[in-house]
């Protein structure tokens, strides 16, 4: 039987065409809980389905064991470190994804952040709304150093995004493609640099063993105190706790964070605490059109797994 899972969490309208191309192409699909997300809850509602269209929730080694009928997990969006690959690969359970599509969804964000903190407009509405008035010390954004830490689809998104500010464009990325980078105005930088010579930095990096907690405290003192950090890609590349001190003891200037090392954060979270910390919850590339054409594509990868036997973006 062809049948999928919808797990991914959006607007119900924006799977009117995904529906049709489900019933035109005879694959039956249903709708999961996505508030619903703890493993006996996943192990349930997946039972019987071959195929699983995911959004955030974990696809551990226990849920996949235990969903015996599984075929594959399509992962709606870039990051799949929600997926036990490993355990996937073990039990013949192929894991795809839909990259490159949120790209421009994800660098507009990074780029509200900026402004909205390099123009300190969180603390003009909150001292406007107390009695406050007056200006605050801001610069602009022109003609500062914006430093890109991983060069992909959406680092290099943003850079575009970046260009007309005038600002200078360094990155860094372990796997370097000069060819982009010329084609950008994008010069190439070790960590180190970036982190001592930017105004703004920004992360674009998947949450690995060699990336967890990269931005610590050691990293954040290289900072210049005038620089502003943006994490649009995984919570736990930044250690909270040291981010915290560092604006509390102005060791930089502030930070945006779409992202968090627990989601939903606690009611105590300690960055609500930090007047120059922008938060959001996870929705950067949560616009309706990066919605619906994301998908549309996790979509086209469940087709492509019925007729050819495997997604296009297969990432085990």
């Amino acid at each position: 039987m062809r049948n999928v899972l919808i797990m991914a969490d959006a607007k119900r309208e924006y799977f009117t065409q995904a529906e049709r191309m489900l019933r035109k192409n005879r694959i039956e699909y249903s709708f999961g809980d996505p508030l619903d997300t703890g493993e006996e809850a996943l192990i349930r509602q997946a039972a019987h389905s071959a195929v699983v269209i995911a959004g955030s929730e974990r696809w551990t080694k226990n849920v996949l064991m235990n969903c015996k009928e599984l075929k594959a997990v399509i992962r709606c969006g870039t990051g799949y470190d929600g997926v036990d690959v490993n355990a996937a690969r073990k039990l013949g359970i192929q894991v795809a994804n839909t990259p490159g599509i949120n790209a421009y969804a994800v660098a507009e964000m990074a780029l509200s952040m900026i402004l909205c903190l390099q123009r300190k407009l969180k603390m003009y509405d909150c001292a406007i709304r107390n009695g406050g008035w007056g200006p605050l010390p801001v610069r602009e954004l022109r003609g500062k150093t914006a430093g890109l830490i991983g060069f992909g689809g959406i680092a290099r998104q943003l850079a575009r995004l970046l260009a007309p500010f005038d600002c200078r464009l360094k990155a860094y990325d372990v796997c370097w493609d000069d060819a982009a980078a010329e084609a950008l105005g994008v010069e190439f930088g070790e960590l180190e640099e970036i982190f001592s010579t930017s105004d703004i930095i920004s992360l674009h990096l998947p949450l690995l063993p060699s990336t967890k907690h990269m931005i610590c405290k050691e990293t954040l003192e290289m900072m210049k105190r005038e620089c502003i950090l943006i994490n649009t890609s995984r919570g736990g590349i930044v250690n909270t706790e040291d981010l915290c001190d560092a604006l509390r003891d102005q060791v930089i200037a502030g930070a945006g964070l779409d992202v968090h090392e627990l989601e939903p954060v606690p009611a105590d979270y300690r960055p609500f605490l930090e007047p120059r910390l922008i938060l959001s919850p996870h929705v950067a590339s949560a616009t309706r059109e990066a919605a619906e054409a994301m998908i549309q594509e996790a979509v086209n990868e469940v087709i492509r797994f019925y007729e050819e036997g495997a997604p296009a973006h297969l990432v085990c």
